[in-house]
């Protein structure tokens, strides 16, 4: 109800008191909504009944044409209620957008059924916005196709200026990269969503994107929402002047025109608005399941005691009861205690997030099915078969992310941030003229008494005699000598934590890196089990001194990072 009221520049008790005679008069009705991202507290969302319906297209020529022009057909209702988390967001960001507006006019917010955008904000004088929300499940490929999308839009098809949000810091990294060409500088920007949900619209969360093609590109939020909207009206002024119109700005014609995103010849059926509200998941399912489902999309193959400890340590007790009522709805499966999406689970997560159900369920469906007549049945889903393949590996993996979480959580120095998993942390760079990619098994922000750092995870089992190791290690040398290290993390170089199985293992790898001027540090899984991973159980690789160190004082290592006056040639570092 707060961002209608914001819309409609109306006072919220106002607002509230009209709601409440329509649900009196059967014309509107509600359902309570819980989403992490925007607090702990549920909002009531507000629709319109069929009576409501029928009473406002009393006033317009026919229910048809009503059904037709506004999104409130049958088809409507389903595609924004398997979108609802997302269409939250999507509010609350437009809602920002109107207090960020120097004109204080009424708003108007249209949803796109296809195509790249998301979400349409029309302000006064000719002014809009378009809004692009990368979920946590949309893939990287899929992302990039929608920006490149945006590129080849018509003119008279492109908002003024477009915002990308995305799920993580590493995603809007991409987006900023990909969104290279000089001519989107001024009309695209890209922040990462959980920023700009923790502010208001004077947050600085945005980077401008159009910074050259393949350019070094330092990722750093520079901007905030309200100077995009302040310069908004000075872009279409400036549009005009080019073309030479000299339409008062009162009398600009909208563009993109929002009623073109309703058109007549699709199908639209009368709606049943109180069954299709109540009968939606993101409504049905509260905020502590849809974190459990967010999880298991990022960490498959969970134990219960994993999955307790990526939701912040709570207890077994409180995990079972929210896989119990998951697994009652067919969102989620379990085989020899472990735990991951059924294809339920993942159709959910994918209409949430606009991603291709196809694809999802191709990558990581739970199913079982055979390659071939009297073949042994395999996971259909070839990602989650692959780490199903390398279980121990995995497990490992979950092991320490979920301590990671757990410890941040009980720690009142620690906050923890962006965790994510191998398939969501890939990284591209330049080296040389030449593209390389690093695939850490983790990566993850975290700080210690509001000092913020970037690691890089990698769990370790083979790599322990000098020619696996230095083929373990060749695209570290490569990276950090590029200089994107620090360009990809706002100036910081991120720490890279290779974790072991035993002692043995670790001091073999040690012995067969020899001495070394990159970031790395070491831990094995015994001492990371007791004391936990962030006390006194990580070490810097020789000719550092042997001692243990918590994680925070890490960083005091830095000071043997290399330059970016230094080169890698052949295993080594060469000064230039």
């Amino acid at each position: 109800m707060s961002e209608l009221a914001r819309f409609n520049r109306e006072p919220p008790t106002t607002l509230r008191g009209r709601l409440e005679r329509l649900a009196e008069l059967g014309l509107a009705d509600s359902v309570s909504h819980c989403m992490g991202a925007l607090g702990p507290k549920p909002q009531r969302r507000y629709f319109p009944t069929e009576q409501g319906i029928r009473a406002a297209a009393a006033l317009e020529p026919g229910i048809r044409r009503l059904l037709a022009e506004q999104p409130v057909s049958r088809q409507w209702f389903r595609l924004l209620t398997e979108r609802l988390d997302a269409v939250a967001v999507l509010y609350h960001v437009a809602a920002l957008i109107a207090d960020a507006d120097p004109e204080g006019d009424p708003v108007r917010v249209d949803h796109h059924r296809q195509g790249p955008y998301d979400l349409l904000v029309t302000l006064s004088q000719g002014r809009s916005v378009g809004i692009l929300r990368q979920g946590a499940t949309l893939p990287s490929a899929h992302l990039r196709y929608r920006l490149r999308t945006i590129e080849n839009l018509p003119v008279s098809q492109r908002p003024a200026v477009t915002l990308v949000i995305t799920g993580s810091g590493q995603a809007t990294r991409r987006a900023v990269r990909t969104l290279g060409h000089p001519v989107e500088h001024e009309t695209i920007f890209a922040a990462t969503e959980g920023e700009q949900l923790a502010g208001d619209h004077r947050a600085v969360a945005w980077q401008q994107c159009g910074h050259g093609m393949g350019m070094e590109v330092k990722i750093e939020p520079r901007v905030s929402l309200g100077s995009i909207v302040g310069s908004i009206g000075w872009l279409v002024d400036r549009d005009a002047r080019n073309r030479r119109d000299r339409t008062p700005p009162a009398k600009r014609q909208l563009t993109p025109d929002p009623y073109s995103l309703y058109p007549n010849n699709l199908r639209a059926a009368m709606p049943d608005p109180p069954e299709q509200g109540r009968s939606c998941l993101a409504v049905q399912i509260t905020r502590a399941e849809k974190e459990a489902l967010d999880l298991l999309a990022a960490w498959p193959l969970c134990t219960t005691g994993q999955l307790a400890g990526l939701m912040g340590g709570v207890t077994r007790r409180r995990v079972n009861q929210v896989l119990l009522s998951l697994t009652s709805r067919s969102l989620v499966r379990s085989e020899n205690q472990r735990h991951v999406l059924a294809d339920d689970g993942l159709r959910y997560l994918a209409h949430r997030d606009r991603a291709a159900v196809r694809i999802a369920l191709g990558r990581w469906s739970a199913s079982k099915r055979r390659r071939s007549r009297g073949a042994a049945p395999v996971i259909a889903g070839t990602s989650l078969r692959s780490l199903d393949s390398q279980l121990d590996h995995q497990d490992a993996i979950n092991t320490i992310a979920a301590a990671l979480s757990a410890e941040a959580a009980r720690s009142d120095d620690h906050h923890l941030l962006e965790l994510l998993p191998t398939s969501r942390s890939s990284i591209g760079y330049r080296y040389q003229g030449a593209d390389y990619v690093i695939h850490p098994d983790a990566t993850f922000w975290m700080s210690y008494r509001g000092d913020w750092r970037p690691y890089f995870l990698e769990f370790e089992r083979r790599a322990v005699t000098p020619r696996k190791v230095r083929a373990r290690l060749k695209n570290y040398p490569r990276y950090f000598a590029s200089g994107w290290a620090a360009l990809d993390h706002a100036g910081q170089l991120p720490l890279v934590l290779f974790v072991f199985e035993t002692h043995d293992a670790e001091e073999s790898f040690l012995r067969a890196a020899g001495a070394h001027r990159l970031p790395i540090c070491t831990s094995n899984l015994a001492l990371i089990n007791d004391p936990g991973v962030l006390r006194e159980v990580w070490r810097w690789p020789p000719p550092n001194a042997p001692d243990r160190l918590p994680l925070h004082r890490l960083g005091e290592g830095y000071k043997n990072v290399p330059s970016r006056s230094r080169r890698f040639r052949q295993g080594s570092y060469e000064e230039t």
